[in-house]
Order: C-alpha cells, then structure tokens, then sequence
C-alpha cells in the first residue's frame, strides 16, 4: 500500500534515516485534511478542514516499511486508510496519524521551520530509537522519549561548539577512523563500546583500540552567590554514585543542577532548575558563566556548563525542595563562603562543579561584593 506523508518524514534526511533506503516520491493532496502544529509541541497533526500537501510514497521495500512502522508506533501514531489525489487521480493510501493527540493548536505546521529547530537531533534521535526495535517496547520508547532527545541536543550542541585552541597538537576528529560502535545498553545513560584507529603523536598509527563509555545528556549546574551575605547556597541530596563506591556518606553537597533538555540553552535550565530544587527565581542577567567542560572525559561522553547565579539569600531562603515527579528529595543549606572554601580543603566537598565553582567565587568575590 502507498503511504502518504503530510509531515516531518517529509524531509529526506530523517525519512533515509528510518527507511535505511531512497524511495521515489510524488506530489499528493489530502483532501478535507489541513495539517497544523499540535496543541502538545512543534510537531503535526492532521485536522478537519481544508487540505493537506505531501507526498506519495510507493515501492518501498518490506523492511523499510517495517522499521517506518515502528518508528512512528513508538511515537504514538498508528495508520489510518485515505484516498489522496495526485496529477493520475485518486490513490488508495495509508497515512501515519497522532492516536489520542490533544489535536491541533490551530497555527499551520510548517517544515521548515521544523528542520531549522529540531531537524538535526531528530535524525539522531531517530537512530537510537532505530537500535530498540525489537529491544524495547512502544510505551518504553515513548517513555524515554525526553531524554533520547535531550541526549540528540546534547550531541548536535557538541558539534557546533568550536573550543578556542592556543596549546596542544593540531589533531583533529578527523585524526580518528572510526571502526565501530556498539550500544550495550540504551536507557535513561547509554552504554557505548567504540572501536578506535587514531594519530599517533610520534606520527604512526595506533592501530585498533577499543574505548568504553558512558554516554550522559549534558547538564548546567549553578551556585547561587549573595555578594552582601557572602554565602551561598548548597543542596544535599543522596547520590547512586557515592553509594556504588561503597561512601558511608552518600548524601552530597552541591550547586543546583539539572540536565539540559532537548531546544534548550544551558542557561535556561540553570534558571529551570534554580526554581525546581532550591525555590530561587532570578533573571538571565544574574548569571555568571564559570566554564564549559568535560567531568572525566576518558569514560564519559558528557558536558557540563557551571554558573554562579548573583541573588538575594536570606535566612528562610533554604529548605525542602525537588520534583515529586522525579523523586527528588533536596535539602538547600546557605553556607558562608569562606566556609564552603574549607570544605575544599578537608575533602567534605567531593562535588567537582561545587570545588569548581567555588573556586571561581574566590577568584572573583572581591569584584562581586563591589559590583554584583
């Protein structure tokens, strides 16, 4: 059966990711259909009214179809009968459609503004729900839709960035043949085994190598600063990781931090998430970027942005906070500076973005009590 596509399979980028093949296409109308942004995101949906322009799609291989199929089940879309017109006349068809959508939002969807926003990490994302066919369920692919996509955002910010070089060797990615890559696990983290040829610096080549990671959707911390209190604020929450290493104290002292969703800036989470866990509301301005960078690059595949955010700390600015929808359980504390400098200096903070953060805060202090 020909499959009629009035949306983002559309554009050939993502539709050659899904069907793993070019297949040809031809203009087709929907009648007594319009397609607008749905009421829930920036994606379509088909409406009542008016008329919808694609595309036809005919002979497409038995796999293609397959993995078209799971694709768009995984998203919540099942396939509904139509009859399309193209210049021969009337087609039977079958057309992908939203199952239990909120509906439209009433505002035409439009594609390209829809490949310029999200067209990039969506061909990504498309490739890690592609490796769960046959793996993991609909429900567990819908479930983990939000951080499949933010880990995408994750990787196309990654490829846009261009770190300022003025030390170190001329080596690029390019320097590094790939050989394969193998996905262990697919989950909230992602499990990767990469097979590895690279420059080496004496001119040779390292021949096959293999490199295993962890693969963490990047995340923006923050440390809230009050240059005329000369404290700051700290949350304490129990972490996995101090457990898995056997800590007797696996409740931890932190800034404000949260994962950066997919669209999203490392700046707009941080003041996501100041809200979220600590109950702080500040605007953009008061932030003060510390540094980009990578927490243990030899094993993790992760950015973080930290910040100090300038604000107004009184005593009943701590307390209890968190997502119950996240289970998060967070204790703020307001700590002097100069105490949470000590901590440094003992090992009681052992959180990398507060050491760092902090130390930026002595750095800088002197000019923010002056000039916050």
């Amino acid at each position: 059966m020909a499959l009629f596509l009035f949306g983002t399979l559309r554009w050939t980028p993502l539709f050659e990711t899904i069907a793993a093949e070019a297949v040809e296409t031809l203009p087709a109308r929907l009648d007594g259909w319009s397609v607008e942004r749905a009421a829930a995101g920036d994606w379509p949906v088909l409406v009542p009214g008016g008329a919808a322009d694609g595309v036809l799609v005919t002979g497409m291989s038995e796999g293609a179809r397959d993995r078209l199929d799971w694709y768009e089940t995984a998203f919540g879309y099942g396939v509904t009968p139509v009859e399309v017109r193209t210049s021969g006349g009337l087609v039977p068809a079958e057309v992908y459609r939203e199952v239990g959508g909120a509906g439209g939002s009433g505002v035409p969807w439009d594609l390209e503004a829809w490949v310029a926003e999200h067209g990039a990490r969506t061909v990504i994302a498309a490739e890690e729900v592609l490796r769960a066919k046959g793996q993991r369920s609909p429900a567990e692919i819908q479930a983990l839709r939000h951080i499949i996509h933010a880990r995408a955002h994750s990787v196309v910010m990654g490829q846009r960035f261009r770190r300022p070089v003025t030390f170190g060797s001329p080596h690029t990615a390019a320097d590094v043949q790939v050989l394969g890559v193998s996905y262990p696990y697919d989950g909230f983290h992602r499990l990767e085994e990469w097979t590895l040829d690279h420059q080496r610096f004496d001119g040779g080549r390292s021949g096959p190598i293999k490199r295993a990671l962890s693969h963490i959707t990047d995340a923006a911390t923050v440390l809230p600063y009050d240059p005329v209190r000369d404290r700051v604020m700290v949350v304490e929450q129990v972490r996995v990781g101090p457990l898995a290493k056997g800590d007797p104290l696996p409740w931890m002292l932190e800034p404000v931090a949260g994962l950066i969703d997919a669209g999203e800036t490392a700046e707009s989470t941080a003041l996501r998430e100041m809200e979220e866990e600590a109950g702080l509301t500040v605007q953009a301005d008061a932030l003060r970027f510390v540094s980009r960078y990578y927490p243990s690059p030899g094993a993790v595949a992760q950015v973080l942005y930290s910040f100090v955010a300038i604000c107004d700390l009184p005593d009943d600015a701590a307390g209890l906070g968190g997502l119950d929808s996240e289970a998060e359980d967070i204790k703020a504390h307001l700590v002097p500076l100069d105490d949470v400098l000590a901590m440094i200096a003992t090992g009681e903070a052992a959180n990398a973005p507060l050491v760092l953060s902090a130390q930026w805060l002595a750095l800088h202090r002197a000019s923010l009590r002056l000039n916050p």
